[in-house]
């Protein structure tokens, strides 16, 4: 059963050696016979590093035993700094990706954002609305035709105005001097501003 029994791929050491010692201590056979056969069972991975050492292979099952397990130990151990590494690497490109994702999409508003206020701007001066608004020029009166070279009016005009009840600076009859709505537009025959002078009320003659 010795010279069959051999480790299959995926085959961890510890089953080929309980295996190994079981059919080994029914057979009784010799030292060198077991480390031979004990060798010829392993898999490569763990004979190759045997075959190539500087004092040669072990003769003694024992030492062929312990070179075994030491060999199995360190390959199992690189196997899992191996996978800790690419675990390792694989999550920092994913944290990457994710930083790199949020930093993206951050970007991506802060730029519809300016977009959105750029053209909100442009539509705030293109609108017609935002225009400082002209005030319509009030037509001016001439009162040249009523006023007398003093600015005052005529003791024709005054005479009539008390009667009628007539506004001093307009002539309607509607409202008096104080609330006349025209008398801020007044053009004085000489060039200088009635408007001062209309305020007030004509005295009688």
């Amino acid at each position: 059963m010795l010279n069959n029994l051999c480790m299959k791929p995926g085959d961890m050491i510890s089953t080929y050696n309980v295996d190994f010692m079981y059919y080994a201590s029914q057979l009784g056979w010799g030292n060198s016979v077991l480390c031979y056969c004990y060798y010829q069972g392993l898999s490569n991975q763990i004979q190759d590093p045997i075959s190539i050492q500087e004092q040669g292979k072990p003769t003694l099952f024992q030492n062929m035993y312990a070179l075994a397990m030491t060999i199995d130990h360190c390959k199992c151990h690189h196997a899992r700094q191996m996978e800790k590494e690419a675990f390792e690497s694989h999550s920092w490109k994913q944290g990457k990706a994710s930083i790199f994702s949020t930093t993206t999409a951050f970007q991506n508003k802060a730029n519809l954002s300016l977009a959105a206020l750029s053209a909100k701007n442009s539509s705030f001066k293109s609108s017609p609305s935002s225009a400082p608004k002209k005030q319509p020029n009030t037509p001016r009166m001439n009162l040249s035709s009523k006023l007398a070279s003093n600015g005052k009016l005529t003791s024709d005009k005054h005479k009539k105005h008390l009667e009628n009840n007539l506004c001093f600076y307009c002539s309607a009859g509607d409202h008096k001097l104080d609330s006349c709505p025209k008398k801020q537009t007044i053009v004085s025959p000489k060039g200088y501003n009635a408007s001062a002078t209309a305020s007030k009320k004509p005295s009688e003659k």
